[in-house]
């Protein structure tokens, strides 16, 4: 590809300011936490969702010329959406003397379907330099992939060259399970055979344990590491020359009928699996074993299906109301959302207040959009003024924004639920949180304490980044951080006024029923309020695993709910089943 030439006055990528042409070409980047660009700054590395909030106040996005899009591929909700608003850009900016250009990158595109989109835009193919990798399926279906994961290792190890093996699995149970399995039979494996060393790699794991899987393999030893989707694209580890695939990863998948969001295991695509494979022949040829048929590989499809088709759109709808879309249904959209799912949208908007009774955006909408935030939790900050808690809800906004704080190792359970009872409150799950957080400042962030009590350290500084980026923007949209002290009620009505949907009531046969939807759930065995039965509980999340769970709850009051959403609930006792 040759060089883009870089005019005046302009940036790559993205990045606020100009620069001249005397000035050093500067290389920075801006992510949610952290801004390395200046004035003299001409090419730029950004996340999706910074460049879409620049879209707010540049709506022609003037400072740039060209703007590269890596790993396309992955279609998440804001890269769908900066398609869309990137393509529009293009167009009103055809006929001026600064065009915008676009540049679509991915290992694994579907290029014609992409260059369809941005009005058949030439394609360039640009040659990998991996190693072969040799591809390797079962003769038959596996009825238990991970008993198949399980032989399928321990033949590597005990037959095969040197060389690390990665394992992809679903999630963290899944790998927990594995990794002692792995380690049991290790221990019966010859005298001869070298000693296998088995990592773990998912999200939740605290850092001082991901960064073993990186660490160099000692001599006499085969790593093995058991990993999430995380290690398709996200990260590159040395030694890998194995690779087994289980051909499943989990997805969260929403109904906007009942509101509910299901996190289960599903096929890969035919591009996940490659990329899966594709990790085996990084540094040398490889091997790839995957634990289906061919026949199953060739009936997978071709790519993941969108974010965009399988999540909760109020975000989306909101935010392309900031950006001026007055009609949502229209937008230019790479794979269309199902309309119900884009109605239960608007739908939900209405009730937070962030648009009127014609669709368009209120004052508290403009506001809402400002907010790096779901819809729903800029709703609390919202409230949070009315209520004077905002210092609280901002503390807790940023606490439901990042993974887990908890962090329970397989070997030691009992200690972690042990330790975790010092931050309980009778409240439920939000506000002992809000005590984690509490006990971590009171000891300056301290890594040997978060070990000590079983907590993310990594997860807790992310919480800390979080909270202060949310004051600044409080500050700029003149939101004030008033504390409620002890005030845990304040706190919660804040939280109703974003979550209204999200409630639930006791019945009497001691299940719960969401109001909203009328589905039939139960407390997540990890609340803090499990086996508690209050009356009426707010939820974070509904997902649906061997169940349907509600997961980071608390005790409300229900006369509570009324109020907080009276366009949606009046006599909310008229709700309570026999």
């Amino acid at each position: 590809m040759p060089p883009v030439e870089l005019p005046t006055d302009s940036r790559t990528a993205s990045a606020a300011g100009k620069h001249h042409a005397t000035d050093p070409i500067q290389v920075g980047y801006s992510i949610r936490f952290d801004d390395t660009t200046s004035a003299k700054t001409v090419l730029q590395y950004m996340t999706d969702g910074m460049l879409l909030r620049e879209v707010l106040s540049d709506p022609l996005l003037k400072a740039y010329t060209v703007i590269f899009l890596d790993e396309a591929h992955e279609r998440t909700v804001r890269t769908d959406i900066l398609f869309g608003i990137l393509k529009r850009i293009q167009a009103a900016r055809a006929s001026t003397p600064r065009p915008l250009k676009l540049v679509v990158m991915s290992a694994t595109l579907e290029a014609e379907k992409f260059a369809a989109f941005f009005g058949n835009a030439p394609i360039l193919r640009i040659a990998g330099r991996t190693h072969p990798v040799s591809v390797f399926y079962t003769r038959e279906p596996q009825s238990d992939y991970l008993d198949a994961a399980l032989v399928t290792v321990m033949q590597l190890h005990l037959e095969e060259p040197p060389g690390d093996i990665l394992v992809f699995l679903t999630g963290q149970d899944e790998i927990e399970g594995l990794e002692e399995l792995l380690e049991e039979h290790a221990r019966r494996c010859p005298p001869e055979a070298p000693k296998l060393l088995v990592r773990p790699l998912y999200a939740a794991l605290p850092p001082a344990l991901q960064v073993q899987v990186f660490e160099p393999t000692p001599a006499g030893c085969r790593k093995v590491i058991l990993a999430t989707n995380i290690a398709e694209t996200s990260v590159t580890i040395n030694g890998i020359r194995y690779v087994v695939d289980s051909g499943f990863a989990k997805e969260r998948v929403y109904d906007a009928r009942i509101g509910l969001e299901s996190l289960l295991p599903q096929p890969v695509s035919k591009a996940s699996a490659r990329q899966r494979s594709g990790r085996a022949g990084r540094e040398a040829p490889g091997r790839a074993y995957r634990l289906y048929t061919e026949d199953t590989f060739f009936r997978l499809p071709e790519s993941t299906t969108p974010e965009i088709q399988r999540c909760s759109l109020a975000a989306v709808a909101l935010s392309l109301k900031a950006y001026g879309v007055d009609d949502i249904m229209a937008f230019d959209y790479m794979d269309k959302p199902a309309p119900d799912a884009l109605v239960s949208a608007l739908e939900q908007l209405f009730g937070l207040g962030a648009l009127d009774d014609q669709g368009r955006l209120t004052d508290d909408g403009r506001a809402m959009a400002h907010f790096p935030v779901d819809p729903m939790l800029a709703k609390v900050l919202l409230a949070a003024k009315q209520l004077e808690c905002g210092e609280e809800a901002v503390a807790l906004i940023a606490l439901l924004s990042v993974e887990s704080v908890f962090y329970s190792p397989r070997q030691q359970r009992e200690q972690a639920e042990e330790a975790r009872r010092k931050f309980i409150s009778s409240h439920g799950d939000h506000v002992t949180l809000l005590n984690v957080l509490r006990a971590y400042e009171r000891v300056n962030g301290s890594t040997d304490w978060c070990t000590a009590h079983f907590l993310n350290a990594r997860a807790l500084r992310q919480v800390v980044l979080v909270r202060e980026q949310l004051r600044r923007t409080c500050g700029e949209m003149g939101v004030p951080l008033a504390s409620c002290g002890d005030d845990r009620a304040r706190v919660l009505q804040a939280l109703l006024a974003g979550f209204f949907l999200h409630t639930a009531v006791r019945q009497r046969d001691g299940s719960y029923r969401t109001l909203k939807s009328k589905q039939t759930v139960a407390i997540h065995p990890s609340s803090t309020l499990a086996g508690k039965q209050p009356a009426c509980v707010l939820y974070h999340e509904l997902v649906q695993t061997s169940r349907q769970f509600i997961r980071t709850v608390s005790a409300i009051d229900i006369t509570w709910i009324a109020s907080a959403a009276p366009r949606y609930f009046g006599r909310v006792q008229a709700a309570v089943g026999p």
